[in-house]
């Protein structure tokens, strides 16, 4: 293995120290290799250090502009500073180079939601369950989506797969016991609150519509 092959299985055993050195030695040796400054970028994310690994994402798109690694990366650090409209921007520049896996399709998705236009998250969350159907964040988000924007049955359809994949999906259960109680189905609900709970013993949203149900109970 080359010293660039070497780097990239450290930082993917975890090894940081020895990633460092051998991406190093690559930079040094290769100075154009992109792929090499996207990784160094991931060594230093992994640290901690968000705006050096921004210098080396974008020292990685002056060599290549059209690198989706480097979009994506780039549109990751944008969305943890919740940049979510240049965040979206990158991810959808990844689709647009080839990228087509369920993980930037479930960004755009994120992007979307938290720009506050969920019915436009709705085909990317679907597009992402379609190229991987055990994405159980991209199903619970498709199903709370879907919930959002009142399309109740089909949010049932979608919580439930997820609870399917993950029994102990707190979320799934509360969501699931909110859609029964719009449709009066209180027994279900307060299953699914309880469940919640077990999944989730500080999960306070399920322990209020408890609380809600009970008082309605008493009266």
């Amino acid at each position: 293995m080359n010293n660039f092959e070497r780097g990239v299985a450290a930082l993917q055993e975890g090894n940081l120290e020895d990633a460092a050195n051998f991406l190093t030695k690559e930079i040094e040796e290769n100075p154009t290799n992109s792929l090499a400054y996207v990784n160094f970028g991931q060594l230093l994310l992994s640290m901690g250090d968000v705006e050096r690994a921004c210098l080396f994402f974008e020292k990685a798109l002056e060599i290549d502009p059209e690198l989706a690694a480097a979009h994506y990366a780039v549109g990751t650090v944008y969305f943890e500073d919740g940049k979510f409209e240049l965040a979206k921007k990158h991810f959808q520049h990844c689709v647009k180079l080839g990228m087509n896996d369920s993980d930037v399709h479930f960004m755009i998705g994120l992007c979307c939601v938290n720009n506050g236009e969920d019915r436009f998250a709705l085909p990317f969350f679907q597009r992402a369950i379609e190229l991987d159907d055990q994405d159980v964040d991209a199903l619970f988000q498709y199903g709370l989506t879907l919930a959002k924007l009142e399309m109740l049955d089909e949010a049932k359809v979608n919580l439930e797969k997820v609870l399917q994949l993950d029994e102990l999906h707190a979320d799934a259960h509360y969501n699931l016991g909110i859609i029964a109680m719009f449709n009066d189905q209180v027994t279900t609900a307060k299953d699914h609150f309880n469940k919640a709970i077990e999944c989730q013993d500080d999960h306070m949203l399920a322990m209020h519509a408890l609380k809600v149900i009970e008082n309605k109970e008493v009266e």
